[in-house]
């Protein structure tokens, strides 16, 4: 892998919005992994076993103690809650976990979190929404299945399973998702460039970390507003 390979993180974060990208490059790393996130991430690896509740349920839980030391109730009530939506569905065992993959045509690289022999999971600690998946997760699924398919000469389809509602869904790309991939990425290439990007306002600004660093550009004159100075 190249040592100037784009991160999908990086393509997820510029699709949100290029800004924040930009921003965060600029800014020390402070990153702490969502608790929900390293619930499921430790839940994935034993999907597809033999599952006795009980014993499963203290096994993940002496893992959490191991991978997450500070843990405590708050980490254990979130995993009940999983287990619970996830014992009612039945999941495929992946042949391998966090599987470092790449596309040197596009010059990307991600970790995928289950691979199968015909596709791969992502997993997510959130519930799924009502239809479909979030708009994120279906541009991360375009991301993998780039680099898979590159690395293995073949097609894999997506799934993205969601662990706090045990619910499975299958991600069927378009050419739309192909081109939002291609817009992403060539705003990342510009902030590595050094280009300042044109902040994307909306209710996504109120949970942005970067929200108070970032400064509204000017809004360019529209061709009526030149005309009425002239």
């Amino acid at each position: 892998m190249p040592a100037n390979s784009i991160s999908v993180s990086d393509i997820l974060r510029a699709s949100v919005c290029p800004m924040q990208l930009y921003l965060a490059k600029s800014s020390p790393a402070n990153f702490t992994e969502p608790l929900r996130y390293s619930v499921a991430k430790q839940l994935s690896y034993h999907l597809g076993e033999e599952f006795n509740r009980e014993e499963n349920r203290e096994k993940i839980r002496e893992e959490l103690r191991l991978t997450i030391p500070e843990c405590g109730q708050d980490a254990f009530s979130v995993l009940d809650e999983m287990i619970d939506a996830c014992s009612k569905v039945t999941w495929r065992q992946a042949l391998t976990y966090d599987m470092q993959v790449d596309s040197g045509k596009y010059n990307i690289h991600g970790r995928v979190d289950r691979v199968f022999d015909d596709s791969f999971s992502i997993i997510k600690g959130g519930k799924a929404p009502t239809h479909g998946v979030y708009a994120s997760d279906r541009l991360q699924a375009v991301c993998y299945s780039i680099c898979l398919e590159e690395m293995y000469g073949k097609e894999f389809y997506g799934r993205i399973e969601y662990l706090g509602s045990g619910t499975i869904r299958s991600v069927v790309l378009s050419p739309s998702d192909k081109r939002l991939f291609l817009t992403a990425l060539k705003e990342v290439e510009k902030v590595r460039r050094g280009e300042v990007p044109r902040p994307v306002r909306g209710d996504k600004c109120k949970r942005c970390r970067f929200s108070e660093n970032c400064t509204p550009l000017e809004r360019p004159q529209t061709l009526l507003e030149r005309l009425k100075k002239k």
